[in-house]
């Protein structure tokens, strides 16, 4: 859990016509693998369907189980109204945690690097990132549940610099299962989703990427429990072909509970 005081950044409040139109969100790098998460640390108040004032708000952020280190920082910025930013960050030092825990999973089958990719996370980068395991068996009218059809969806949105109108996004893709043991490969690739600040476009995904088991009343059909979502991105433009060069990953909870 993030708390964070608005007043240690108070640079840039720009409004228009009583309406506020700066955020400040919190930047999270876990280490060793590089992961970036970040998140708005404010809460948009409205009054007769305007947005009219802010508020601060706490900012739930899962840690990687291979974390040994957690590197922060704060953005104050605004758009509208004039470009603004303001960092929080230790006079770019940031700010450094220990985590403690068990040591990490090795995984034998990890998405490798594609050859002659080139690291340029200023060009691809993660904007936001959820993966979410859901038993979408329907509901019967009362009672409790009485069956299981479990789905792993990605949802996945990354910018890019517009260098050229032709470009492709995709990311390499694998999924694990609880011995981390391969159980899904795929190459899937990310449509253009429109603009973006930074002289930049972004694009997603948003689907199904595992089916897992599946359960009636007097039939089961088991598959692997999907443990792990592995990818890397890439951007492929006038003939390069760039990444961010994470190795990205997200945990999911256990089929027992779902």
């Amino acid at each position: 859990m993030v708390k964070f005081a608005p007043e240690r950044l108070s640079a840039c409040r720009n409004s228009m016509r009583g309406a506020e139109l700066w955020d400040i969100e919190a930047v999270a790098k876990f280490h060793p693998r590089g992961e970036l998460v970040r998140g708005s640390l404010i809460q948009r108040l409205s009054r007769d369907g305007i947005v009219a004032t802010s508020a601060p708000k706490d900012l739930e952020i899962a840690v990687p189980s291979d974390s040994r280190q957690i590197e922060m920082w704060f953005h104050n910025f605004a758009e509208l109204g004039g470009r603004c930013d303001a960092w929080d960050s230790r006079f770019g030092d940031n700010y450094w945690f220990d985590v403690a825990g068990p040591e990490p999973v090795q995984l034998q089958d990890s998405v490798r690097y594609r050859d002659g990719a080139i690291a340029r996370p200023e060009f691809v980068n993660v904007f936001d990132q959820t993966a979410v395991k859901k038993n979408v068996f329907p509901a019967p009218p009362s009672g409790p549940p009485v069956g299981k059809d479990l789905r792993t969806s990605l949802r996945l949105r990354a910018w890019v610099k517009n260098i050229a109108f032709v470009k492709e996004v995709w990311i390499d893709l694998h999924v694990f299962d609880r011995s981390a043991t391969l159980i899904k490969a795929a190459t899937l690739g990310l449509p253009w989703q429109g603009s973006a600040s930074g002289a930049g476009d972004l694009f997603s995904f948003d689907g199904e990427i595992y089916r897992g088991s599946t359960a009636t009343p007097g039939s089961v059909s088991p598959r692997p429990n999907a443990w792990l979502v592995q990818y890397r991105l890439y951007y492929a433009v006038e003939g390069s072909l760039y990444t961010d060069a994470i190795l990205h990953q997200l945990e999911l909870v256990d089929d027992a509970i779902t």
